[in-house]
């Protein structure tokens, strides 16, 4: 997905925002700068037209608590950053540190949320619910009868090879107003919505890997149409329960967000509405923390969460990107590789991922909207940071 930073393409070009990124590694393509969830050119224009014209609001790192050593290896890196959380694995140890945070901080973990549908999906595999190979009519019945995405699997859903354009037409005209505030573009589009936003949707370069939040968004759908709950009762009582990891939640809209819930800074400083995604939560709207966050990874490290069956590449980006059931894998600089998810959202950026070949694992949540999380935290797995 690597391509010029600045460079911006129409919806019905595959436009990719929120999507993995790892400056200075191997990537995904994407034409637009935002990782994650962004919301395509039309509103990126408003943008500029508008509220970009704002100026720039430098960030002031936060201080440090929790492990020494990490703090001290990470400040250089955290360059325009301001609140800040992170947790390393290595062997039966976890280490965390944070920077205005401690490791309960609660931040928008954006695109990590669709480890989570992973493990979602696989479970619902594993319950006879649910086939990787079941497709939209399989699931959905007469009500995909003569839609052009009938017949896309779950599998390639899950792993970007749909062809379903990342955004839907209908989320970016509606946030033409939305982008330059930097208001939550998936607000109003409840889960009927991503369905039938789908069946109208026409596959553009079916079984090439193009990131797609509207994919993974009907991917979650399909799973609770076919395990007969929904998307956030299913996340509760098969993953956030039964792992307790009670840090971890998923608001659906902003009506449920308490009055001081966190919200973060857009790239250039600005605070940023908070992004709950209603019926596209599926895809990027968990809130959590950097102790739950490395619980989660330490499941997937150990074998024990559901979603670890799902890391097996299903699919080739490139020459040093793999994708299996929403993971990522990709070759690290100076040999071995990280399996690894990323997330953006308007005011916050997140990072999980680990090197199977080291064991090492890493976490880092921050309330700025900046991919120098991915690119930092690529480098702490290779061990050219925190040897």
């Amino acid at each position: 997905m690597l391509a010029d930073d600045d460079q911006t393409t129409a919806p019905d070009q595959q436009s990719v925002s929120d999507q993995p990124t790892t400056p200075g590694h191997p990537t995904l393509e994407r034409p637009a700068r935002r990782t994650v969830l962004g919301i395509g050119a039309a509103s990126v224009g408003t943008l500029l037209g508008a509220g970009a014209l704002a100026s720039p609001r430098p960030g002031n790192l936060g201080e440090s608590t929790g492990d020494r050593r990490l703090a001290s290896a990470l400040v250089p890196h955290l360059t325009g950053q301001r609140t800040v959380a992170a947790a390393l694995i290595e062997g039966g140890t976890t280490r965390y540190v944070g920077f205005g945070a401690d490791q309960h901080r609660e931040f928008e973990i954006g695109s990590l949320t669709k480890t989570f549908t992973a493990a979602l999906v696989m479970d619902a595999v594993d319950r006879g619910e649910l086939a990787l190979q079941d497709t939209v009519a399989d699931v959905l019945g007469d009500r995909a009868s003569g839609a052009a995405v009938a017949d896309v699997s779950i599998q390639e859903l899950a792993s970007h090879t749909s062809g379903i354009p990342s955004l839907p037409s209908a989320v970016t005209a509606k946030n033409i107003w939305r982008t330059p505030l930097h208001r939550d573009p998936y607000a109003g589009f409840d889960a009927e919505a991503v369905i039938d936003l789908a069946l109208d949707a026409e596959p553009v370069h079916r079984g090439k890997v193009v990131y797609s939040n509207h994919g993974v968004a009907l991917e979650g759908q399909l799973l609770a149409v076919a395990a007969g709950a929904s998307w956030e009762t299913l996340l509760h009582k098969r993953l956030i329960d039964p792992m307790r990891l009670r840090e971890t939640w998923a608001p659906i809209t902003a009506d449920h967000l308490p009055a001081n819930a966190p919200t973060g800074h857009a790239t250039n400083g600005h605070r940023s509405g908070a992004w709950t995604m209603d019926g596209f939560a599926a895809a990027g709207g968990i809130r959590s923390t950097a102790t739950d966050i490395a619980s989660w990874l330490r499941s997937m490290m150990d074998g024990s969460n559901p979603g670890a069956h799902g890391i097996e590449p299903v699919a080739r980006q490139n020459e040093t990107t793999q994708v299996g059931i929403n993971w990522f894998t990709s070759q690290l600089e100076g040999g071995g590789s990280a399996v690894w998810h990323n997330g953006e959202t308007g005011g916050f950026h997140s990072f999980c991922g680990w090197s199977p070949e080291t064991e090492r694992g890493w976490v880092m949540l921050s309330d700025t909207a900046t991919p120098d999380v991915d690119d930092v935290s690529m480098r702490v797995l290779s061990g050219e940071v925190l040897r």
